[in-house]
């Protein structure tokens, strides 16, 4: 998301300043105006030169705990019981503490005259944003407890998709890790000690042996620089990654990469239509579902094309003719929406979409393990043999050495 330094009036005519994130210019003033602000300019806020390393360690609520709580919620406001109760109700059993201890303050927050979202509002950097603009979309609707009872679905099939891609990831992640440990065995312990043999010699070393004595060198006298280059490099690219380039660039490069791509687009295709569906089972208008959805895909390429989308219906076309233009919507999808359209039960059509590129995931899944664990079988051998060439051809050269 971006950050966009706005100049706005209020109901009343005052004038007032301040920023707003969103993933493009047109859904800043969109969320600008459902808080109703009338927008005076709207400028992206060029990014600091300098990254706050604090960023990389604030933390998410478990999706665990928003789903127990927005369930329990739902149930209450469901029977009557008034928000503020409500909050006071739930949060002593919340186990999170930092998400407990937003609870108890939206409550406090209400008592003052603070609406619920205007509270969680403040949270945005630990919330997901579905969360926020749900609930303040609810709030305007009067569908509280319809809209909680989504977003517990939202984050259920959320969860759901997340842990599937952890899955996929997770072998390629564990036979990296453990051969990067292993090299840095090799050249940190095993090299060194195998130097001072081969330097009683005078055999001329072999090519891999030659190579992992230069590592070993490299990193015996300019560890220090590499570990702090390392450093500086992930600083950057986490900093680079937070600008509207970087981001936009990081999430096509997301969906481009070959195997890996159709494994993320295929997750992004299902979150949208999952969560455009059932924010249209909610009864919300077709324009503010776009809104909220773009501002929560998770992917800032596929947020502007669904903000282009936004603007098309707001014009008074269908959704199916514009998505034509973006290549990442599937024929599957447009064809899907047509018939949503054509038929008027769009959120009907969309849910199917949506389960169908559940499996899609999950299969993706299953060919990704498929795919990399020879590629990975043959990478680790190479290395396996590498090492092993490094290591015992010259102690086979000096063993002939030494019968000479």
């Amino acid at each position: 998301m971006a950050v966009y330094q706005y100049k706005a009036r209020d109901e009343k005519g005052n004038a007032i300043n301040g920023t707003v994130e969103a993933a493009t210019v047109d859904l800043a003033g969109a969320q600008l105006e459902s808080l109703g602000y009338i927008p005076i300019s709207i400028k992206e806020q060029p990014p600091s030169v300098f990254f706050n390393v604090s960023e990389l360690f604030v933390r998410s609520i478990p999706p665990e705990e928003i789903i127990f709580f927005t369930f329990q919620i739902s149930t209450l406001i469901g029977a009557g019981i008034p928000l503020l109760d409500c909050l006071r109700t739930i949060a002593p059993s919340i186990k999170n503490s930092p998400f407990r201890a937003i609870i108890e303050q939206a409550g406090r927050d209400i008592e003052g005259g603070s609406s619920f979202s205007e509270s969680l509002d403040k949270h945005s950097k630990i919330l997901p944003e579905i969360y926020i603009n749900m609930v303040r979309a609810g709030e305007a609707s009067g569908k509280l407890e319809e809209i909680f009872r989504r977003i517990a679905e939202i984050a259920e099939h959320e969860a759901e998709t997340r842990e599937k891609v952890k899955t996929a990831m997770r072998y390629p992640k564990l036979v990296l890790t453990a051969l990067g440990m292993a090299f840095a065995v090799v050249v940190g312990f095993v090299v060194p000690r195998f130097v001072i043999i081969f330097k009683q010699f005078k055999v001329e070393l072999p090519l891999p042996t030659r190579i992992l004595i230069g590592l070993n060198a490299l990193v015996q006298s300019y560890w220090m620089f590499l570990l702090a280059g390392m450093i500086a490099v992930s600083i950057f690219f986490m900093w680079y990654i937070r600008t509207a380039g970087g981001k936009h660039r990081w999430d096509m490069l997301k969906i481009k990469t070959p195997i890996l791509g159709q494994l993320f687009l295929k997750a992004a295709l299902s979150r949208f239509t999952n969560i455009l569906g059932l924010l249209n089972q909610s009864g919300l208008p077709i324009i503010e579902n776009l809104q909220i959805t773009a501002q929560t895909i998770g992917n800032v390429v596929i947020s502007q094309a669904i903000d282009t989308l936004r603007e098309s219906v707001n014009r008074g076309s269908g959704l199916a003719e514009p998505m034509k233009q973006f290549s990442f919507f599937t024929p599957l999808v447009i064809q899907m929406v047509s018939v949503g359209e054509t038929s008027g039960m769009l959120d009907e059509t969309l849910r199917k979409v949506s389960k169908y590129y559940d499996m899609e995931v999950e299969n993706e899944t299953k060919r990704l393990a498929t795919y990399i664990e020879p590629v990975l079988t043959v990478f680790l051998g190479i290395m396996v043999l590498f090492f092993a060439l490094a290591i015992f051809l010259p102690m086979w050269d000096m063993t002939k050495f030494a019968r000479t």
